[in-house]
């Protein structure tokens, strides 16, 4: 049972059974291993699973399946009347929890026309001093995974129509880093308008200038320009709201499974194939659901006008979205948005690159460049790999996999006749990237 008081457990259910809003679901009232079990049972191993399925797309469908499973196994004839009455139980559990936060298509609609009026308002009040516009997830993505009462597997939820969105406080972040690599790589004649740009937008303390702006432009020239503004501290002139779906977006349930739980954990020296999986469950937002983005420039300062300032923020944000991803787990190839440069409604008529951006290179160069240092783990395997076996040319396809791939995992493939069994070598043949990575040693001469 959920831990709650009698009285709200006669209007919920005592397993929230009767909440309709994911939001409070899953926000609120989580489902513990340990905690007011039913009879004959001493922990619900399916708690976190459950918690889970309560919120996505197909959960109600998935808890009725194991409704129905844990049911027909009570029935079995060499079941002990204990381990029946317990799968009985376990049965009702599910099946209570599968009518819970379910969300009409109606309900949906609603909620996608009220970010669609957001986006009007927004325009129509502050007119040329906003800028919108839509970006369509191209996979899924984990937003605000450490937040919430499940640990590792929450999501934002919006409170009242239970559907996903981006805090404002993430797209402001990311749109930061973007901005602070941009200056970071600019020509030295473009440092000083980027950096200018990007105190004025996001605003700074003193920590800022001899941190992140430091690091970005150099101490001196970040002091410089913050004495210029004539302020110690600034509050940034661009408001950040959050993003908010602009189609219906899809809450389902992904999962991350290690193999060698003992291994990694460091409590065994090889990984043996005698341990078991132990999967960890976790809601993502899936991919092809579409998010308006707005930002607002609030005043003017120094020279910049609002107009400039907005366009190129609105041209960070893009940048990081498209090119670095949004939320968790974006190295492995989640939260990241197929966007154009190209403005809708209320953004600036045009937005370039921004100035500093890295000349043209070599589709190898470029590569070597993105995943020299970054393949040591399984991590990066998923986007990294789709990307090297799309190379042409089997010298190019070399060239770059001996500049990305560990030189000591490199070796094992012409050194150790078992190279297969090996952890590195076992994780980069299997998962959703085993098609890629095979053409990539095929091609290569690994495989036949």
């Amino acid at each position: 049972m959920i831990p709650m008081s009698s009285d709200v457990a006669a209007a919920l259910g005592d397993w929230a059974e009767n909440i309709e809003n994911r939001s409070l679901l899953h926000g609120k009232y989580a489902l513990p291993k340990v905690w007011g079990t039913p009879q004959g049972i001493d922990k619900l191993n399916d708690a976190g699973r459950w918690n889970i399925l309560r919120i996505v797309e197909n959960g109600p469908a998935l808890l009725q399946e194991d409704a129905n499973r844990l049911q027909n196994e009570a029935k079995g004839k060499k079941v002990t009347p204990e381990v029946a009455q317990r799968k009985e139980t376990l049965s009702q559990v599910a099946r209570k929890m599968a009518s819970s936060g379910k969300m009409g298509v109606s309900f949906s609609d609603t909620a996608k026309a009220k970010s669609n009026t957001l986006k009007t308002e927004i325009i129509s009040t502050y007119g040329d001093s906003a800028a919108s516009f839509s970006a369509k997830l191209g996979a899924r993505m984990m937003i605000n995974m450490a937040g919430g009462v499940i640990e590792n597997a929450g999501i934002s939820l919006d409170r009242l129509f239970g559907l996903p969105f981006i805090p404002g406080s993430a797209v402001k972040g990311i749109a930061r880093q973007e901005a602070l690599w941009a200056i970071h790589t600019a020509d030295a004649s473009a440092k000083e308008v980027l950096l200018k740009n990007a105190l004025l937008a996001f605003g700074y303390g003193a920590h800022d200038i001899t941190g992140d702006f430091a690091w970005a432009a150099g101490r001196e020239l970040a002091s410089q320009e913050a004495r210029k503004i004539d302020a110690d501290e600034l509050k940034g002139c661009i408001a950040f709201f959050p993003a908010y779906p602009s189609t219906n977006p899809k809450v389902v349930v992904d999962m991350v499974n290690p193999h060698y739980p003992r291994y990694y954990s460091g409590q065994a020296r090889t990984a043996e194939d005698t341990e078991s999986p132990i999967p960890n469950y976790f809601p993502a937002v899936e991919s092809g659901a579409e998010f308006l983005f707005s930002i607002v420039a609030l005043r003017e300062i120094a020279d910049v006008s609002s107009p400039d300032l907005l366009e190129q923020v609105a041209t960070w944000l893009k940048n990081a979205i498209s090119r670095r991803g949004l939320g968790a787990k974006t190295a492995a190839g989640y939260g990241w948005f197929q966007t154009s440069l190209s403005p809708q409604n209320g953004t600036p008529s045009s937005l370039s690159a921004p100035t500093g951006a890295s000349p043209l290179v070599e589709p190898a160069d470029e590569l070597i460049a993105k995943w020299a240092n970054k393949l040591n783990t399984s991590g990066n395997f998923p986007v990294a790999l789709p990307e090297i076996v799309a190379l042409t040319g089997d010298a190019v396809l070399k060239k770059v996999f001996e500049a990305v791939i560990p030189e000591n995992e490199r070796r094992k493939l012409t050194h150790n006749p078992k190279w297969k069994n090996q952890p590195y070598w076992q994780s980069f043949l299997n998962g959703r990237h085993t098609e890629s990575a095979r053409k990539i040693l095929t091609r290569l001469g690994y495989l036949t």
